[in-house]
């Protein structure tokens, strides 16, 4: 086994080993703890009984020593808490020990009621547990035999896993409630102190936090058994009509009637993705036209530059899936996907709390496993179909037809994207028809080597295909060099004319498909400038500083200085009642003393003004101890957390930004050269509050990054008036 092939084993099997710990052990050693726990329960219980007869008995004993209405004996006496009491004093502390070790002995009783909680709820969860593993695993296998089981089975699957997963989260928690609830009563003894009482708080507050939780998991998931209605899929292109496309309408028509498929209700055309066939709602873009049905989507370019028999070939392909009714099984896919989708995203938002100790992490994994299973089981099928649709799409033409239209398909795709690329960052230079342009920056440069590609996966917009190195294997062939050339050829230089087979007026759908296109890009440029000059404009152009909060303080302690000072000379004038006047001097002077001192530092900080913290700059940060400015653009990362006395600042600089050096001695900031972080520990400023300032920071910095982008976009040479190919490619092509 090569060194890759173990790795992968050991992490599958470190997978394996985690699922089984969390969902199958931990419930295990639940219900292990459950017994231990019942085993101090029955001997805690026995023992507090005992006491509490000892102390019966011991009463009835003193209290006949001492009847009512007799004289006081103070020979009886008894010790409590190692305060020893004698007379009545001891009959009253004994009844009073008699009445605590009956209310302990009590609740030892109640006590004993938890440990069968803590292993019949954590037992029942490893059961559930072990049936969902099975399930999942048994409906993996057997989708993976047959489409209709995998559907039916995870459809069921579907339904009934958010209720399990609400029930396998009520059990752990009932079973971690009831256990730290033993525990927390085991700390009930007489005599109870100060480190008993936190103890006890603690776990009052765990109980809390998990039933909290798990409260709110199990809300999020009663929403995740609601409909499900799958969003329309987004496509950029226009339909055609018989009238428009006779030549490709016939060649579809055809096609379906050899491989007895049904032919498409609609063919839209474009520039992006590849061929691909869909069955579901669906919205053309630029218009927002909702199309519905059967639908073949043709991409222009590669209409041009593929031959016709490879053309035929991967129409064929698509329509194969028509045939395998591959398309409705993927809509019926869908609401499988959302409803375990939507279940998994409720049980890790309870446990992205923090505060849930781990009690969701089972169910987490059990969704994740079904998930998973049901994954695996599409993606077997998925590659299963795009096997069968290969086979199929052989019959109206060829094995070899097929692999060059692989081949090509690779081979092609570079320039066309190239094309397309250049057109979206030159948006207003865009030629006409961006489907010549993609012929001619073919012919330029020449195709791709197609043996480069064979690891790559078709471009489909629902379905994972299988790489090109697979689908090959398929065919029977042989990468031959005769084949890999017929792959590689450049375009005849008349390619676009081709196009005329398909088309009645081939121009116009080019046009349009490219004004569609470039429109798309224009807009979205425009919507994303827009975007980034409002992101800038919410930063003025004045710097903002954050000062410290010391004005208060300052005010505070002079006050309080002034009303001893106050204070002081009115004793020293007026006197005090009951005071003599050397005694109310003595007084005077002590007032004196603090109040100067509190008046003194309330002045020298009311004179010192409120110290700088921070200057935000629309360009840079400024902390008043670096010797520069941090540009915004030089900040790599930025973290902000609170302190008990502050507010913590980390920067992270990139390798090539200068590093700041300190021009004060500060406590307060660290500098860490090596690492590269600047670390900043200040007060909260005047008039904010700890999340402002992190909200005030977040906006400098994405101002300055849109100002950045602006300034890049504006600095562009003025974009030419013919369409550019890349620097690099500006050579002449041997053809």
């Amino acid at each position: 086994m090569s060194s890759g092939g173990i790795i992968r084993h050991l992490s599958r099997s470190r997978r394996v080993l985690s699922l089984l710990a969390a969902t199958l052990l931990f419930p295990l050693a639940g219900v292990f703890v459950g017994i231990w726990e019942q085993q101090r329960a029955t001997a805690d219980w026995i023992d507090f009984e005992n006491e509490h007869l000892r102390l019966a008995r011991l009463v009835a004993q003193l209290e006949a020593r001492m009847p009512p209405g007799a004289p006081p004996d103070f020979t009886i006496q008894f010790r409590r808490r190692g305060q020893l009491y004698g007379g009545p004093y001891a009959i009253t502390q004994a009844r009073a020990a008699r009445d605590e070790a009956a209310t302990l002995s009590t609740l030892m009783s109640i006590r004993r009621m938890l440990p069968p909680v803590v292993s019949w709820a954590a037992g029942l969860a490893g059961v559930l547990s072990a049936a969902v593993l099975v399930a999942g695993g048994l409906l993996g296998r057997f989708g993976r035999a047959s489409r209709e089981t995998l559907v039916r089975g995870f459809a069921a699957m579907r339904r009934v896993l958010p209720p399990v997963l609400a029930l396998r989260i009520t059990l752990g928690t009932v079973a971690f409630v009831a256990a730290v609830a033993f525990e927390a009563a085991a700390l009930a003894q007489p005599g109870l102190g100060s480190a008993e009482m936190k103890m006890i708080a603690v776990a009052i507050a765990a109980v809390l936090a998990s039933l909290w939780v798990a409260g709110k998991t199990l809300l999020r998931l009663r929403h995740a058994l609601a409909a499900f209605e799958p969003d329309p899929l987004p496509m950029l292109g226009r339909p055609v009509g018989p009238a428009e496309a006779p030549g490709l309408w016939r060649l579809v028509t055809e096609l379906a009637t050899k491989l007895d498929a049904l032919a498409p209700e609609s063919i839209v055309v474009g520039l992006t993705e590849g061929f691909s066939v869909s069955a579901g709602p669906k919205i053309l873009e630029p218009a927002e036209q909702a199309l519905d049905g059967r639908t073949l989507y043709v991409p222009l370019p590669y209409l041009a530059l593929l031959r016709p028999d490879e053309i035929a070939t991967i129409i064929s392909h698509e329509l194969a899936h028509f045939a395998g009714g591959d398309t409705s099984y993927s809509l019926r896919f869908l609401p499988i996907y959302a409803g375990v989708d939507r279940s998994l995203s409720a049980v890790a938002d309870g446990a992205a709390s923090g505060s849930a100790f781990g009690l969701l992490r089972p169910a987490m994994r059990l969704g994740s496993f079904v998930m998973d299973q049901f994954h695996y089981a599409v993606r077997h099928w998925s590659r299963e179909r795009e096997f069968a649709a290969d086979a199929l799409s052989v019959r109206p033409t060829s094995p070899d037809a097929a692999m060059r239209a692989l081949l090509r398909t690779g081979a092609v795709t570079p320039r066309v994207n190239e094309t397309l690329d250049h057109a979206i960052e030159f948006p207003h230079a865009a030629p006409a028809d961006l489907v010549t342009a993609s012929i001619e920056t073919a012919l330029a440069r020449g195709l791709d080597d197609p043996g480069e590609h064979l690891g790559i996966e078709q471009a489909h917009p629902t379905d994972t295909h299988p790489t090109t190195r697979d689908r090959l294997a398929r065919f029977g062939g042989s990468l031959t060099p005769t084949l890999l050339a017929a792959a590689a050829a450049p375009p005849e230089p008349d390619a676009h004319q081709t196009l005329a087979r398909y088309f009645a007026d081939p121009a116009r759908v080019c046009e349009n498909a490219t004004a569609d296109f470039v429109g798309v890009v224009r807009e979205h440029h425009h919507v994303y400038q827009a975007h980034l000059e409002a992101t800038a404009a919410e930063v003025g152009e004045e710097a903002r500083v954050l000062f410290d909060n010391s004005r208060r303080p300052a005010i505070f302690c002079s006050a309080v200085g002034a009303v001893f000072l106050l204070a002081s000379l009115a004793l020293a004038i007026l006197g005090f009642p009951g005071l003599s006047r050397p005694e109310a001097h003595v007084v005077a002077w002590f007032a004196c003393a603090p109040g100067a001192v509190f008046a003194a530092v309330g002045i020298v900080r009311l004179r010192r003004g409120e110290r700088v913290l921070l200057t935000l700059r629309p360009d840079a940060l400024v902390i008043p101890a670096l010797d520069r400015p941090l540009p915004w653009h030089d900040i790599a990362d930025l973290d902000m957390h609170m302190r008990y006395n502050g507010i913590g600042i980390r920067l992270l600089l990139p390798p090539e930004a200068p590093f700041p050096q300190c021009t004060q001695r500060s406590r307060a900031l660290k500098l860490d050269t090596e690492r590269r972080i600047i670390t900043l520990r200040i007060g909260v400023p005047r008039k904010m509050a700890p999340r402002q300032v992190a909200e005030l920071l977040g906006l400098y910095r994405r101002a300055a990054q849109a100002r950045t982008l602006l300034t890049e976009h504006h600095a562009r040479p003025t974009e030419p008036t013919d369409f550019p190919l890349p620097p690099e490619t500006r050579h002449d092509a041997t053809v």
